[in-house]
C-alpha cells in the first residue's frame, strides 16, 4: 500500500525542536524519555501507550493510562473539538500547534500535535505530542475558557454553534449537553455534521430558512417550533445570533434552544382544566367558588348571580363580601368556624347549613361544602366549594315538622276535650238532668222545688262555661295557621293590655315596669300578644303574696336584627311547686292555688298563642319567691314569615 500523501508533510516546528522525528514509527525508547509528553491513541481516542511525562501532567501512573480515553482528562468545552481532531488525524491529517486545555480540576493551556501512526503503510492509530504553551496563554485566555466551559455546559437551555460555509451550508461546530438532553441527538454525530443532515423535519427546513435570514440580515432571528426528536415531541423557542468576521460577513451562528415542552403541556393542561371548570359552572345550578386564601378573595361561578341575585362588580371579590350576606345571628358560627378550620386545623373538608341574604333582601337556606388545598406544611392555599340553595327542601321539612307538631297538638286537644266531656261537662250536665227530673215530682211552691231550680240554674251555668271554654279553644286552634304575621310593637301592646288592669294593681298596691324598647318589633299577631300580656299579668295580680307589695317586671331582648327574641314576665308573688306540677303547668283546667277562683284556662291559652306564632314558653317558679315566664321567638324560623 502506498504511503498516505499527507504523511509527507513535515511535522510541526515545536515537535521538531523537542526531538528528532526522522523515522516512522516511533521507537519504544521514545516513550521512556522524560522531556516529551507523548502518547498513542486509537481512532476512538483511547490511550494505547503514554510517556512518563504525560502521566505526570495527568497526575496518573503511566501503567494506569492504557485503555482510558484522553477525553476524560479534558474540560467539557474541549471534548468535542479534540474528538474531532483525533478523527482527522486517524483519517490521515497531520495536525500541529493546536492549543488545548488539559486537566479537569485545574486545567492549563498546552499545545497539541497529532499525526497518523503507520504500520505496513496502513493507519493503525494516532501519535500525539503535548508541549507547554506560553504562560500568557495560561492567564486570561485560560480563565475565559474555563468561564465559558462552566457557563455553556451548565446552561439549562440548549446551546450550539454552526459554521457558515458556502454555498449556504451550516455545519455544527459545538453543542452543549442541554442540547443533546433536549433533542435526544447524539452529540458526537451532531458535531461536524450539517444542519440538513442532522436535524429531523420539520425542524430542518425551518432552521435552514432562519439561518439564511440571519446571515443575510446580520440580525438575530427568533421563532417557535414543534418537532419530533428522539426524545419525543419537543416544543422550543429558538434564537439565532450571527457572529461577524473582520470584514463584516457572517461566519458563525450562535443558537439558543429554550425548551417549552413542559411549559406548553402545563398551559394546555391548565387550559383544558379551566375549560372543564367553566363547563361545570355552566352545567350546575350550584354557586361554585374558589377561595384564594393568600389574597382572601372569592372567585364565583355563574350560579352565584343566578341563585342569589348579587351582581359581581368584580370577580374575584373580597371574602368579606360573602361573609356580610350571612345572617348576622349565624355569622360567628359559619364564617368564624370556616376560618378556624382553615387556619387552626389540618382538616381538608368543611360543610355547613346557614341563612344567606339574597340581593332582594330575602333569606335563602344554603348547604355549603368545600375542599381545602394545603401546601406541604399544611397551610391553607385555596378552597374549592359550592353553595346549594336548599330553601325549598328546608321549607318542606319545616312544613312537615309543623304538621307533626299540629298533629301532636291536635292529639293533645282531643285528650283535653275528652277530659272536658268526661269531667267538666258531664258532671254539671248530669246534675242538670237530675234536678230537672226532680222538679217534675215536687210541688212548685215547695222549698225543695225552689232549691232544685236554683241548683239547675247553677249546673246549666257550669255547662255554659265549659262550652264557652271549648269555643275559645277551638277559635284559637282555627286561627293558628290562618294569618299572615305583622310586625308588632311589643311595648305599645303591653301598655294597652295592662291598661284595664291598672285599677286592680292600684287597689293591691302593686307596681309594674316594662323594659321593652319602643322600637322593638316582633312578627306575629297583635291580639295574641295582647292576650299573653293580659293573662300573665292578671295571674300575677291574682296570685300575689300577702307578705310584700307586688312587683311585676316585663322585658324583652333581641340578639340581632331579625334574630331570636326573648320575652319575659316575672313577679314576686306566691309561686308554686314546679316539681309537683311537672308537665301539667300549661294544660287545660290546671290550678295550683285552690283558694282563688278560676277555671285554669289562662296559661293554656298563653301557650296556644305562643306556639301559634312559632314560639316556645317555659316557666320558673318557687313557692314564696315568685314566678317567671320566658317566651322565645325566632323570626327566621316562622312558618309564615316571608324571608
Amino acid at each position: 500500500m502506498a504511503a498516505h500523501p499527507l504523511l509527507q508533510q513535515p511535522p510541526a516546528p515545536f515537535i521538531s525542536a523537542a526531538m528528532s522525528l526522522s523515522s516512522y514509527p516511533f521507537a519504544a525508547g521514545f516513550f521512556s524519555q522524560e522531556a516529551a509528553a507523548v502518547l498513542t491513541l486509537d481512532s476512538g481516542g483511547r490511550i494505547s501507550q503514554a510517556s512518563p511525562r504525560l502521566a505526570g501532567l495527568l497526575g496518573q501512573p503511566a501503567a494506569a493510562l492504557p485503555g482510558r480515553c484522553l477525553l476524560e482528562f479534558l474540560p467539557l468545552i474541549e471534548k468535542n473539538r479534540v474528538q474531532e481532531l483525533i478523527a482527522q488525524a486517524a483519517a490521515g491529517q497531520v495536525l500541529g500547534e493546536e492549543s488545548i486545555l488539559l486537566g479537569v480540576q485545574r486545567p492549563r493551556k498546552y499545545r497539541l500535535a497529532l499525526f497518523p501512526q503507520l504500520a505496513d503503510n496502513r493507519i493503525t492509530g494516532v501519535y500525539g505530542v503535548i508541549g507547554a504553551a506560553p504562560e500568557a496563554a495560561n492567564g486570561t485566555l485560560l480563565a475565559q475558557q474555563q468561564l465559558y466551559s462552566v457557563i455553556f455546559e451548565n446552561m439549562n437551555d440548549g446551546t450550539f454553534v454552526v459554521e457558515v460555509e458556502p454555498p449556504e451550508r451550516y455545519r455544527f461546530t459545538f453543542a452543549n449537553r442541554a442540547f443533546g438532553r433536549t433533542t435526544g441527538l447524539d452529540l458526537p454525530q451532531v458535531i461536524g455534521g450539517y444542519v440538513d443532515e442532522v436535524l429531523p423535519e420539520p425542524a430542518r427546513s425551518v432552521m435552514l430558512v432562519h439561518c439564511a435570514s440571519a446571515v443575510r440580515t446580520r440580525q438575530p432571528v427568533e421563532w417557535q417550533e414543534t418537532a419530533e426528536y428522539p426524545t419525543g415531541k419537543v416544543t422550543s423557542e429558538v434564537t439565532l445570533t450571527p457572529v461577524l468576521d473582520e470584514t463584516g460577513a457572517c461566519c458563525q451562528l450562535v443558537g439558543i434552544v429554550h425548551d417549552l415542552t413542559r411549559q406548553k403541556k402545563v398551559e394546555e393542561d391548565l387550559r383544558a382544566s379551566n375549560e372543564r371548570f367553566l363547563y361545570a359552572i355552566k352545567a350546575t345550578t350550584d354557586a361554585l367558588y374558589d377561595w384564594n386564601v393568600e389574597t382572601d378573595t372569592l372567585y364565583w361561578g355563574e350560579g352565584y348571580e343566578m341563585l342569589f341575585g348579587h351582581r359581581l362588580r368584580e370577580n374575584p371579590e373580597p371574602f368579606s363580601r360573602w361573609a356580610d350576606h350571612v345572617l348576622p345571628a349565624e355569622r360567628l358560627r359559619v364564617v368564624g368556624g370556616l376560618r378556624h378550620l382553615a387556619y387552626e386545623t389540618t382538616d381538608w373538608h368543611w360543610q355547613d347549613e346557614y341563612h344567606f341574604r339574597r340581593a332582594d333582601g330575602s333569606l335563602a337556606w344554603v348547604f355549603d361544602r368545600g375542599y381545602i388545598l394545603r401546601d406541604e406544611h399544611g397551610r391553607p392555599v385555596r378552597m374549592i366549594g359550592a353553595m346549594q340553595d336548599i330553601t325549598e327542601r328546608r321549607e318542606a321539612e319545616q312544613r312537615q315538622r309543623l304538621m307533626g307538631e299540629r298533629l301532636f297538638r291536635q292529639n293533645q286537644d282531643l285528650q283535653q276535650f275528652t277530659y272536658i266531656v268526661s269531667h267538666n261537662l258531664r258532671a254539671p250536665l248530669a246534675n242538670a238532668l237530675g234536678f230537672s227530673q226532680l222538679l217534675t215530682q215536687v210541688a212548685p211552691d215547695s222549698e225543695v222545688f225552689r232549691q232544685s231550680l236554683q241548683n239547675l240554674h247553677t249546673s246549666l251555668r257550669q255547662v255554659d262555661d265549659v262550652l264557652m271554654d271549648v269555643n275559645t279553644i277551638l277559635s284559637v286552634r282555627d286561627q293558628r295557621g290562618g294569618y299572615r304575621p305583622e310586625p308588632v310593637a311589643l311595648a305599645a301592646v303591653c301598655r294597652e293590655a295592662l291598661q284595664s288592669l291598672e285599677p286592680l294593681l292600684e287597689s293591691c298596691g302593686g307596681q309594674w315596669q316594662c323594659h321593652i324598647a319602643e322600637e322593638l318589633r316582633l312578627p306575629g299577631r297583635r291580639a295574641y300578644f295582647h292576650s299573653i300580656f293580659h293573662n300573665l299579668v292578671s295571674n300575677a295580680i291574682k296570685y300575689r303574696s300577702d307578705d310584700r307589695p307586688l312587683r311585676i317586671e316585663i322585658g324583652a331582648t333581641a340578639e340581632e336584627e331579625n334574630g331570636p327574641t326573648t320575652l319575659w314576665v316575672a313577679d314576686n308573688g306566691r309561686g308554686f311547686d314546679l316539681a309537683a306540677a311537672g308537665d301539667a303547668v300549661f294544660q287545660l283546667y290546671q290550678r295550683f292555688h285552690s283558694d282563688k277562683k278560676g277555671r285554669g284556662i289562662g296559661l293554656f291559652l298563653v301557650k296556644a298563642h305562643v306556639e301559634s306564632m312559632s314560639g316556645s314558653i317555659s316557666v320558673e317558679s318557687q313557692p314564696g319567691v315568685g314566678t317567671r315566664f320566658v317566651l322565645h321567638f325566632n323570626p327566621a324560623g316562622h312558618e309564615d314569615l316571608p324571608h
